[in-house]
């Protein structure tokens, strides 16, 4: 693996000067730009995580990753955004960029975009969007009211999409909104189970290279993201989620520069 992580950091440090003048220009951008310049960032802190074997490398690839998007995501059209693609809304939230994460839901879009995305995709990243950065003022008892009615339309809904059919994401929700820890728990592990299976599934059928493999499959941002809303909800969270090493369960102390993944040094 660590053959694999110092190619994919060689590669990735000669990739992104490359793209990120060209993003920066906010020409001809095309709606994928945002989501993939971010996975570049992201992709390199977490090799350098696990090469280094420390946390830093990620909380400074999830800053860039979230810079660099919010810089897209303000360019793009309505029609061109799918909330669903969350990849750096866990940055920001994994990272504990608060202001990041409450900026990328102030421009993202709050409806089914039905070209690109499912409703329940859709649901699930909304549901968190709003129960934790379109809230109002904790003074305003009528409007917390208001706001956790909206919160049980949404998991209604949800339920109603689904049809019978199960989603671990929808219970982890349901475990939210009822401050339920051992529920929140179960259900974080019932989708770690979920999203290792799907992996090694694309590994084996070659869906999957094994380059992005060594980098994407043993850790895993959302969780991480999960598990920073819980704590904020103040869920007692036990120790030892699959896929989020330790090391990044500590808080991290960077403040976020919304202009970090335009500055070169912090490649290196």
């Amino acid at each position: 693996m660590s053959i694999l992580l110092d190619t994919t950091i060689a590669n990735t440090r000669y990739q992104l000067p490359r793209v990120i003048a060209r993003y920066a220009s906010g020409a001809l951008l095309k709606p994928h730009d945002p989501h993939a310049i971010a996975t570049l960032f992201r992709r390199l802190g977490i090799s350098r995580m696990f090469s280094e074997g420390v946390a830093e490398p990620l909380f400074v690839g999830q800053m860039q990753a979230a810079g660099a998007y919010l810089f897209g995501l303000r360019l793009l059209s309505h029609e061109d955004k799918v909330t669903s693609r969350a990849g750096a809304f866990w940055d920001a939230v994994a990272g504990e960029y608060w202001n990041a994460a409450s900026e990328m839901v102030r421009h993202s879009r709050m409806t089914t975009n039905p070209t690109w995305e499912h409703e329940d995709d859709f649901l699930y990243v909304a549901f968190l969007m709003t129960r934790y950065f379109l809230g109002p003022a904790v003074s305003d008892s009528e409007k917390a009211a208001a706001h956790i009615g909206t919160q049980r339309a949404m998991l209604k809904r949800w339920e109603d999409v689904l049809e019978g059919g199960a989603d671990p994401r929808l219970g982890l929700c349901m475990a939210l909104l009822l401050g339920d820890a051992e529920e929140f728990w179960a259900a974080l592990l019932e989708m770690a189970e979920a999203r290792e299976a799907d992996l090694r599934t694309k590994v084996a059928e070659g869906k999957l290279a094994e380059e992005d493999a060594a980098w994407f499959r043993p850790f895993w941002g959302e969780g991480l993201a999960l598990l920073r809303l819980a704590e904020r909800d103040g869920l007692s969270v036990i120790e030892g989620c699959p896929m989020v090493p330790e090391i990044v369960r500590a808080r991290n102390g960077l403040a976020f520069d919304p202009d970090a993944w335009t500055r070169p040094e912090l490649l290196e």
